[in-house]
């Protein structure tokens, strides 16, 4: 007996450390690899070494205990560490093969569950000496197929991994068969008549269990290395992936269009290069989010590829500038067909959390080999074209000899325009408005001038479509904003404190979140009323959507700020709306008053736009009113102001004050 109590010892030494030495090789990958499901199988190890070393010390000092419960702690520790075991390899296969992190919750109910179990596998015979022969059923017979049942779950469940590796194999094969061997020592405390009898075939399943042991934990080591060279493997591929690709929409990146352009050039294609920009982007990731402002670009890449004009090449070059070529256009008729079935494409609403989005398009074209044979200068000219067009506004334009020297002198415009925000080098020109019934001056627009170092004083229509192309809009709506309420500032020290200033307000600055703000912080600044400030908006911009404009106004019109509605007429043909924007005056766009003396059909839209205003409890204010006989139609029709050459230009600040003070109109 005392052979094989020491052969029986120095195979339980063999398991425990072997169990240590692969639990801290699993622990130690784990802290360079931080995959959880290494950190599991280390604890796992963990209870199976505690399992075995309360095995040994179960048989050697059971003679000795002086007290039964020391006895049954220790069979407790035994039965708790071995389920602690089969849980822990569980959570391991569940982390390998979902490739997450099982919950902690989760984890600590089953620690708990398998607590409880081992704990009524122990006390009840403590206190109830006749239950004595269901010992071996529940602290070993039990336990024994709890173990190789979850054995066998946790090895079907890896065969279950979709990438099959020769490791993985090895692992749920060597789980696979130690869970039937759990199952096998069970069932041997059945037909096995005595128990010397049944430790004769323990001994027999230990060494088959020692082999397991040593297979699974070769099979765990290799299948670590082969999962992390995968993985190095998919990083590899992603790299290259991303080398080529747009990470948020899939297209290609440019280099990657240079590279597949020139491939296709190589071959005398005839190609058409189109250059797609979408028209004040900037607006909507600024009024819905960037988020939403992504799934618009993601979704503009699907719309292009399942394009029935199957473009050969799609690329994003830029925040919202699309590339595609095209290799199948060769005559003007199958251009024309791209070109529209393309705006067509973007011009569909696209859905966002806040409602449906329309957007346009601006479209520059270069052709191969007419325009260029190299791949980064069709690109070039296409780019040339695409910014032609948004300078002009235009839907589309093809490139044409001579557009480079326009984009050189516009790029020195361009930095020009950056040196003037610096040095703050706009001034304001006021033109009076004139109050009809109470013969006054009745507020001042500030209109903005560029006074260049080089080219001397530049209208409005000469920078300010640059200054929205480069994204500068907003920018200069802030310089110029302060400029207005430090003027108001001057002119409440020399006394003048009833004649508010009217600024123009940009579509991309009117109703972005901070504005609000920066006037109140202006005003606290100056110490200036808000009565006398005044913000003018083309009706465009308030009814980019109603109810985001009429709350906006409402509020600026709670902080006792006046908002006006610029070129009434030119935009929405539809007056309802003025029903509901809590507008304080509306402004009759001059192209109507212009020929209403000679244009019946003008007369009489100058006519319902007043009576409109008046009818909602609005002002009304003509602009462009040049002669004595316009005048005169817009008293007789009850218009309350006038705006114009006949009352006076532009004028610098000095020139405007003197105006306010000693203008008279017959």
């Amino acid at each position: 007996m005392s052979s094989e109590l020491l052969a029986r010892t120095l195979l339980h030494l063999t398991q425990i450390g072997f169990a240590i030495t692969l639990s801290a090789l699993l622990w130690y990958f784990f802290r360079i690899y931080q995959r959880n499901y290494l950190k599991s199988w280390a604890i796992a190890f963990c209870c199976f070494t505690a399992y075995a070393t309360f095995v040994l010390v179960d048989v050697f000092w059971r003679p000795v205990f002086a007290a039964a419960w020391l006895g049954q702690m220790v069979k407790f520790l035994l039965i708790c560490f071995c389920y602690g075991f089969a849980v822990w390899i569980l959570v391991g296969v569940f982390e390998a093969v979902k490739q997450q992190r099982l919950a902690a919750r989760k984890v600590n109910q089953l620690l708990l569950l398998v607590t409880g179990i081992s704990f009524l596998s122990v006390v009840p015979f403590l206190l109830f000496e006749q239950l004595q022969d269901w010992v071996v059923y529940l602290q070993l017979y039990m336990r024994l197929l709890l173990i190789g049942a979850a054995l066998c779950v946790a090895g079907f469940w890896l065969w279950s991994l979709t990438k099959l590796i020769f490791a993985t194999k090895v692992v749920a094969s060597a789980m696979l068969a130690w869970g039937l061997l759990f199952l096998g020592s069970a069932s041997t405390i059945v037909w096995q008549k005595t128990e010397v009898d049944y430790y004769q075939v323990a001994m027999y399943f230990k060494h088959l269990e020692l082999l397991i042991q040593v297979i699974l934990g070769l099979g765990l080591i290799i299948w670590l290395q082969e999962d992390e060279r995968s993985t190095n493997q998919q990083l590899t591929a992603k790299t290259q992936y991303l080398d080529s690709h747009d990470p948020l929409t899939g297209a290609l990146n440019r280099d990657a269009l240079l590279r597949e352009l020139a491939l296709l050039l190589q071959n005398n294609a005839a190609l058409t290069l189109l250059m797609i920009g979408l028209d004040s982007f900037k607006v909507v990731n600024e009024s819905v989010g960037l988020k939403q402002g992504d799934r618009i670009l993601r979704e503009v890449n699907r719309r292009f590829e399942s394009s029935i004009v199957k473009p050969r090449l799609i690329a994003r070059t830029g925040g919202d500038i699309f590339a595609l070529v095209l290799d199948d256009c060769s005559t003007d008729r199958q251009k024309l067909f791209a070109l529209q079935h393309l705006e067509q494409l973007i011009e569909k609403p696209f859905t966002t959390d806040n409602g449906l989005i329309k957007l346009t398009a601006s479209i520059g074209l270069a052709c191969a080999p007419q325009h260029a044979v190299e791949a980064d200068l069709l690109l070039q000219k296409a780019n040339i074209a695409f910014h032609h067009c948004k300078r002009q506004q235009q839907r589309c334009t093809f490139y044409q000899p001579g557009m480079e020297e326009e984009s050189a002198r516009l790029l020195s415009l361009e930095k020009d325009l950056l040196l003037a925000l610096e040095q703050d080098q706009f001034i304001f020109y006021f033109q009076p408005q004139w109050d009809l019934r109470e013969q006054r001056i009745e507020a001042f627009e500030a209109l903005v001038r560029w006074e260049h170092p080089q080219k001397g004083l530049l209208m409005p229509g000469q920078f300010l479509p640059l200054v929205e192309q480069v994204g500068l809009s907003k920018d200069l709506d802030l310089l110029l904003l302060e400029k207005a309420v430090s003027t108001l500032a001057e002119w409440k020290k020399q006394g003048i404190n009833s004649i508010p200033i009217a600024v123009n307000m940009s579509p991309v600055h009117f109703q972005v979140d901070g504005l609000k703000g920066r006037i109140q912080q202006l005003l606290l600044k100056y110490q200036v009323s808000p009565a006398v400030l005044e913000l003018e908006i083309t009706e465009n911009t308030a009814m980019g959507d109603m109810e985001k404009g009429s709350n906006y106004i409402n509020e600026l019109q709670q902080m006792g700020i006046r908002v006006s509605i610029d070129d009434f007429g030119t935009g929405y043909s539809s007056l309802g709306y003025l029903r509901k924007m809590p507008i304080d005056k509306i402004k009759i766009d001059r192209s109507f008053v212009t020929d209403m003396a000679a244009n019946d059909s003008d007369m009489m839209i100058v006519k319902t736009m007043i009576t409109l205003a008046h009818g909602l409890g609005k002002r009304i204010l003509a602009e462009g009113v040049e002669t004595e006989t316009q005048l005169q139609l817009l008293r007789t029709l009850a218009c309350d102001a006038i705006q114009g050459y006949l009352l006076s230009k532009p004028l610098p600040e000095a020139e405007a004050l003197a105006l306010l003070n000693g203008c008279a109109l017959s």
